[in-house]
């Protein structure tokens, strides 16, 4: 028990360290932000141009992976800027001499906004309209002339929408390659690192050790995504989308398949190896060159290793497979109703309720220099309790953390600057931090973001050196206080909790695996759409953590937890087993095995039952789940291993569910 705090402070330095690794295309993202960023500052330090901090954060948003991405994030922040800024004005026209209104009117129009963000697609533009609205009221409560607070709406718009055409020029000349280029070169290094393992076993030497199944995870993930950014970015890809996804799935299937190759237990012949390593070889050329792919002659016997042959018939399978258009049978056209949703309006109204006491106390103690406290609330404001937690803790570490380097400029740098030169190598080093973590994780990429924004509002929004504390000390107080506050709104007025939303996700999953695994016969691999949805359970799961009640100290809640990511393991090593199953057997071995796949398929459907029936489990006991044949049995060839691994890892996810379940009905009684 004594190493047990150390440990864990020990896994999450590690953690940490990770999440700030470096990986290919971090770097670029971080200098398109500094370079973008250093344009913006000496324009508007030279123009005389307010709301700098504000141009920097969009500089922030806009700047993304590749083109297609930052093009869409450019048009919905400029629709959503304008919108709002129009709103704004037209509401002041009105209602400028009857503050009451205004501010019914202005609440109104945000709570329509912030519904509109959870129940429209271009949710971003209307978050957007939601931060513009929310931060030009407080305008009209700092001067009694309109065409000031006028000019002031204008100038965001131009400090707001300038910025984003310096960044879309930045992205376009800085980013080295289009989705398409990103998606072939990720496809051909993938393809490569099996032409290798063909070529160490053709040489005789050690090959390469497996990669695990989360390693293979976020691979399978990661050119999905790509693939996905290429059909948005490319009218061909798009037209051929179902061609593009077999070249991927034959990819995949290739680089899976490669790992389980036994130079001992397979039998593996240097000819055969030399003719796939050539096939994979004009696959690469296929991908490179967008050409047609030509299969080579290979004449591989039926008694080989069925490694070889699954690699084999995918390849067969996919020089079959020809690039057309794909012409979809219109759907029948849905009917056009609107319904408001109840948890839509529910998550709006604890929303403006927050901004609103929020406002109510900017308002009550004449504090100026707080006045970005109702941001908090719809920046803080997300679609699940844990997200909110998440973004809220974000948040806070973010505005310490830029606060704490703003107060150290004040007190060392800024006595030293005489010219822009000396702003941009006090400014930059701190905009590179925040882009380095922004450009990381989701986990931690907002924190990057409040970093450099919290300096930015503390050092920049004035023309000249600045040697005021109170502006930092306001700026941090403000932040901490409209986090605390919106926080607490979400956790005490209708909690949207993921917990049960997690287990159904979880329960469908190994549903879904347990269909697969009976009709092993059709040869195929787990969809990506499996591989999809347990990363999707795992993002569930993180933000479930953050939940209250998750917190340290809670017995119950940090063994919930742990369970939770047992659970999700298992269910990780399931999927990759039954892949490796797949590409190991032949058809002989799949009518021997298909008893224990039918045994498999039954304990997983028994799992997805438990998680909505926990009953079910009352009589289970784990020496009963494994068959006969697999108990004290020493396995013949690898795929034995395989299916007694298979069968190792079910019995471990039912007796994590079952543990947890006899914990919770403990804690109940308790």
């Amino acid at each position: 028990m004594s190493n047990k705090p150390t440990q864990s402070l020990t896994d999450k330095t590690g953690a940490l360290l990770a999440l700030l690794a470096d990986y290919p295309g971090r770097s670029s993202v971080m200098i398109r932000c500094l370079i973008t960023s250093a344009l913006v500052i000496t324009l508007s330090m030279t123009l005389q141009i307010p709301f700098l901090a504000l141009s920097l954060i969009v500089v922030f948003y806009v700047t993304q992976k590749n083109v297609v991405l930052s093009k869409m994030t450019a048009i919905l922040f400029f629709s959503g800027t304008t919108l709002a800024v129009g709103l704004s004005i037209l509401t002041l026209k009105f209602t400028y001499s009857y503050p009451m209104l205004r501010i019914l009117l202005a609440y109104g129009l945000f709570f329509c906004s912030v519904y509109m963000m959870r129940a429209s697609k271009a949710g971003i533009v209307f978050f957007l309209t939601s931060v513009v609205i929310v931060y030009t009221h407080t305008f009209a409560d700092a001067t009694d002339n309109p065409e000031i607070v006028v000019r002031l709406m204008l100038w965001l718009w131009v400090a707001i929408n300038y910025s984003i055409l310096l960044t879309l020029i930045t992205n376009l000349l800085f980013i080295p390659q289009d989705p398409v280029q990103q998606f072939k070169q990720v496809v051909v290094q993938q393809n490569n690192e099996t032409i290798r393992r063909l070529e160490c076993l053709i040489e005789n030497t050690s090959p390469p050790e497996a990669v695990s199944a989360e390693t293979l995870q976020g691979k399978i993930l990661s050119v999905q995504h790509l693939l996905a950014f290429a059909v948005m970015h490319n009218r061909r890809y798009r037209d051929t989308k179902a061609f593009q996804l077999a070249r991927l799935n034959t990819v995949s299937t290739l680089y899976l398949a490669a790992q389980h190759l036994d130079p001992v237990n397979d039998g593996l012949c240097k000819e055969q190896l030399q003719l796939l390593r050539e096939a994979c070889l004009a696959l690469n050329t296929s991908v490179e060159q967008d050409s047609p792919f030509m299969l080579p002659d290979m004449q591989v016997s039926e008694t080989t290793s069925p490694v070889l042959m699954k690699m084999r018939d995918a390849l067969v399978a996919f020089s079959h497979h020809e690039e057309r258009a794909d012409f979809p049978s219109p759907a029948a056209p849905a009917e056009k109703t609107f319904r408001l949703n109840p948890t839509y309006i529910k998550f709006a109204l604890k929303t403006v309720l927050s901004s609103f006491l929020c406002y109510l106390l900017y308002a009550a103690t004449d504090w100026q220099g707080i006045h970005t406290i109702m941001l908090s609330c719809v920046i803080v404001a997300q679609s699940s309790l844990g997200t909110t937690t998440q973004r809220a803790l974000l948040r806070a570490v973010g505005a310490v953390i830029g606060s704490l380097i703003a107060l150290l400029m004040v007190i060392l740098v800024m006595p030293h600057i005489d010219s822009i030169v000396g702003l941009l190598l006090m400014t930059l080093p701190v905009v590179a931090l925040g882009a380095w973590v922004y450009a990381g994780s989701e986990k931690m990429s907002y924190a990057g973001i409040q970093l450099m924004f919290t300096f930015a509002l503390a050092l920049l929004e004035t023309f000249g050196p600045t040697f005021d504390l109170v502006e930092i000390r306001d700026r941090i107080v403000g932040i901490l206080l409209g986090v605390g506050i919106a926080t607490l709104t979400h956790v005490l007025i209708w909690p949207e909790v993921e917990g049960e939303q997690l287990w159904k996700s979880i329960a469908r999953i190994l549903q879904d695996a347990s269909v697969r695994i009976r009709r092993q016969t059709d040869r195929s691999l787990v969809s990506l759409q499996l591989w999809q949805a347990l990363a999707n359970c795992e993002n569930i799961a993180a933000r479930v953590a953050l939940e209250p009640g998750g917190a340290p100290g809670d017995d119950q809640s940090e063994y919930d937890i742990y369970t939770t990511q047992a659970v999700l393991g298992h269910v990780r090593e399931v999927l990759y087993i039954m892949d490796s199953i797949a590409v190991g057997s032949s058809q002989g071995q799949d009518e021997i095995y298909a008893p224990l796949r039918e045994q498999a398929g039954e304990l997983l459907a028994l799992s997805a039952k438990a998680v909505s029936e926990p009953s079910v489990l009352a009589g289970w006991q784990r020496e009963r789940a494994i068959p006969d044949s697999l108990i004290n049995t020493q396995p013949h060839s690898v795929l034995d291993k395989k299916v007694q691994h298979l069968f190792y890892e079910i019995t471990e996810l039912l007796a994590s569910q079952k543990s947890r379940l006899a914990e919770e009905r403990e804690f109940t009684n308790l």
